[in-house]
């Protein structure tokens, strides 16, 4: 995984500022199952608090300038209360794997690691939020880190996508070549297609591919439904029945902008780090040795001089 994710340090550029949204729960699961249990000196399994702060620093030595880390709220969302059943078909979280979770958290903010949670809102809707608000700075790069399909309908100039779970990056025309559509039609295309592990109904039997063309010809859920005359008689009959189910798959993963973040200042995220307080938490108090030389190698890496940067 670290060849893929040097490779794509390395691919980076530095002209512009530098803006690092993360999707902290699609961190979290990667942390939990991508890499095998690791037991304490109690024998409690941290595999997920190890790793989790393993990815960020790596993710550090892109030299961002501002970061932050957007938490989901502990409880029910908007999309709760207009649909009982979203994302009710996720299995139970391991208790090993819930127990790592407020230590993460902790850990977090004794490193002053920026982050945020807001009640009634997703990761997504606070990372839609802050790059909405902020984007206006054309001398910024928002580099969103997520695995969510929906959050690319925010690609655009200054707005590219890295999905972590493989180290690649998308611009829009990476977006374009693979969908052949814009990026802030992914949430039509989405509504035919489905997404499983949010339990949301969609349009059964409409194939990616098929979806595809649908949104390249007629760009919008509305606009298909408007045109159902000049569609094949067999689609037509799917989008007919199924209209409901494709309607409110749409507003349910239409991302929703906090007008809290109108109250928040860029600076409050401005990327600041104490190594020695890193080596402190991280090595003294949970016994993460092997993060030594790595904090180290962080730590001159930041003494280097700044360089340009590929995004």
């Amino acid at each position: 995984m670290y060849d893929i994710f040097n490779n794509f340090l390395l691919n980076t550029t530095h002209l512009m500022k530098k803006f690092y949204l993360i999707d902290w729960s699609g961190f979290l699961y990667r942390a939990y199952y991508a890499f095998p249990d690791m037991p304490d000196k109690d024998w409690h399994n941290v595999n997920t608090i190890y790793w989790f702060f393993r990815m960020l620093i790596k993710i550090f030595f892109d030299k961002p300038d501002y970061f932050v880390i957007a938490r989901d709220a502990p409880s029910k969302t908007h999309r709760h209360e207009s649909y009982p059943q979203y994302k009710a078909n996720r299995a139970k979280a391991p208790d090993d794997f819930k127990i790592q979770i407020p230590i993460i958290i902790e850990i977090a903010n004794k490193l002053w690691i920026p982050n945020i949670v807001l009640p009634w809102y997703e990761a997504d809707d606070i990372i839609a939020s802050i790059v909405t608000k902020f984007k206006e700075n054309t001398d910024i790069t928002y580099n969103i880190f997520s695995a969510d399909k929906d959050l690319k309908q925010l690609l655009d100039q200054n707005v590219i996508f890295t999905d972590p779970t493989k180290w690649i990056t998308y611009k829009t025309n990476d977006f374009i070549q693979e969908y052949w559509f814009e990026p802030k039609h992914i949430l039509d295309y989405l509504a035919l297609i489905g997404d499983n592990a949010d339990n949301i109904k969609w349009v059964p039997w409409i194939w990616p591919k098929w979806a595809s063309d649908l949104i390249k010809k007629y760009s919008t859920i509305e606009n298909i439904y408007n045109n159902l005359e000049n569609i094949w008689t067999t689609t037509r009959a799917k989008l007919l029945q199924w209209k409901e189910s494709a309607q409110n798959a749409k507003k349910l993963i239409s991302l929703e902008i906090s007008p809290e973040i109108n109250e928040i200042n860029i600076e409050k995220y401005k990327f600041e780090i104490d190594f020695s307080n890193y080596k402190k938490i991280l090595i003294d108090e949970y016994n993460f040795w092997s993060m030594d030389k790595v904090i180290t190698e962080l730590k001159n890496k930041f003494q280097m001089p700044q360089q340009t940067s590929l995004f």
